[in-house]
């Protein structure tokens, strides 16, 4: 699953990163975009145009909103066979930027986690396969919200976890954007995991765990990781 990221660059510095889309100029740098929080991303109105969608997707049928929190990612896999997705695979994609994501990773037991940070080795961010829609309230308000679609790991992302989410190829970005109609089995080419060439992971601050913890050095490598296994039995230290 994807329950954490960053997107640790203004808007100057992600327009370098993707020269050929628009981005909104009152972006900031997050180092623990949270479900719930406002995430950027783009969407084809009918060119690609980035704005703000609550994490967390809000189908336009849901009695109550709080789904949204229970939608933060959509398994690649099973998006035609869940009503929640089906119509949004079809016509309302988007691309999420990011430039890492936080997976934790199980230590010594299931209570014992180290966060780890899944990045380009260039520092240099990238898009993600999302989903959006629309949701109406009885007063005239709206949420606009997206989900953020997961994939199985490649080599590298498989030490950490069983899903990953769907790093988009730049050569699909366009595509995975337009307004036209897909066979599904184009769309699952485009979310196939991405090569391993380029990342890495390496273990970060506990801070992280926090949903209301920011800063750069949230993603700054630790020299060693904060969680160890326990002493096997017999060792002393």
């Amino acid at each position: 699953m994807c329950g954490r990221y960053s997107l640790g660059k203004n808007s100057d510095e992600l327009q370098k990163d993707f020269p050929d889309f628009s981005v909104l100029k009152q972006l900031r740098a997050r180092f623990n975009v949270s479900p719930g929080q406002p995430i950027a991303a783009w969407m084809a109105d009918p060119a690609p145009r980035m704005d703000l969608f609550s994490w967390g997707l809000v189908p336009h049928w849901a009695r109550d909103p709080a789904i949204g929190f229970r939608m933060i990612n959509a398994r690649a896999e099973t998006l035609m066979e869940k009503p929640s997705f089906k119509k949004a695979l079809q016509r309302r994609r988007c691309l999420i930027p990011m430039d890492g994501y936080y997976e934790w990773l199980s230590v010594g037991g299931a209570e014992k986690k180290q966060p780890m940070h899944y990045r380009k080795t260039d520092g240099s961010a990238f898009a993600v396969a999302g989903l959006w829609d629309t949701w109406h309230d009885k007063e005239g308000g709206f949420i606009m919200s997206a989900t953020i679609i997961t994939t199985r790991p490649n080599t590298l992302a498989r030490k950490i976890h069983h899903r990953m989410p769907a790093i988009l190829r730049e050569e699909d970005y366009g595509l995975w954007l337009s307004s036209e109609t897909f066979g599904y089995e184009s769309l699952r080419r485009m979310m196939d995991p991405v090569a391993a060439d380029g990342f890495e992971i390496y273990p970060v601050s506990t801070r992280v765990n926090r949903a209301g913890e920011e800063g750069e050095d949230l993603v700054f490598a630790l020299s060693e990781p904060e969680v160890k296994a326990p002493p096997q039995q017999g060792e002393l230290f």
